[in-house]
């Protein structure tokens, strides 16, 4: 009665691991690489955009927006006829929730309840977060390389409050990829 016993846990132990480990779907992975590439502003695709200077009082509220910096990423030597965009990698300076740019300034000088948002060339808001159906983030933009190999991408910028603000530095960064179509 014993073993009788043991053997029928053992076997309902080694049916329901089964079941535990079965397989619950399949993800293919899908990609292209290309040939296309082009110069990123000149051979320096690392720069700086500063903000102004604001009043805490500008950022009192949350959602309050100040201070919108126009920047543009300038590409030569690619392929004419081709469209381009940029896609802004989600890292570690991401906030996930809201996915604007976290302040990364040094807590004892840093500006609280500020984040920092990136606009498309139309004003609206372009969520850092994984691509859409087109290879680029919402509200981000394709812009037609010229027959000189060419092509302008006009981006924004600004502080965007979380909460009542206070004083103090921001500084934060974000990685970035030229896709090509």
């Amino acid at each position: 009665m014993k073993n009788f016993a043991l053997s029928s846990i053992a076997s309902a132990a080694i049916l329901f691991c089964g079941a535990a480990l079965a397989a619950d779907g399949t993800i293919t992975v899908n990609g292209r690489v290309t040939d296309r590439t082009c110069t990123i502003n000149g051979g320096t695709p690392n720069f700086s955009v500063t903000l102004p200077t604001v009043s805490f009082g500008s950022l009192k509220a949350p959602g309050n927006t100040a201070a919108r910096t126009p920047f543009t990423i300038e590409l030569t030597n690619c392929t004419a006829g081709s469209t381009v965009a940029t896609y802004f990698e989600p890292g570690p300076a991401v906030d996930i929730n809201t996915s604007r740019l976290i302040n990364q300034a040094p807590t004892a000088s840093a500006a609280t309840n500020v984040q920092v948002q990136l606009l498309g060339s139309n004003g609206s808001v372009i969520p850092i977060k994984a691509v859409g159906t087109t290879g680029a983030q919402d509200n981000s933009q394709w812009v037609a390389v010229n027959a000189s190999g060419a092509a302008s991408m006009h981006y924004y910028t600004e502080y965007y409050a979380t909460g009542v603000s206070t004083a103090g530095s921001v500084v934060t960064n974000i990685q970035y990829t030229i896709i090509y179509q």
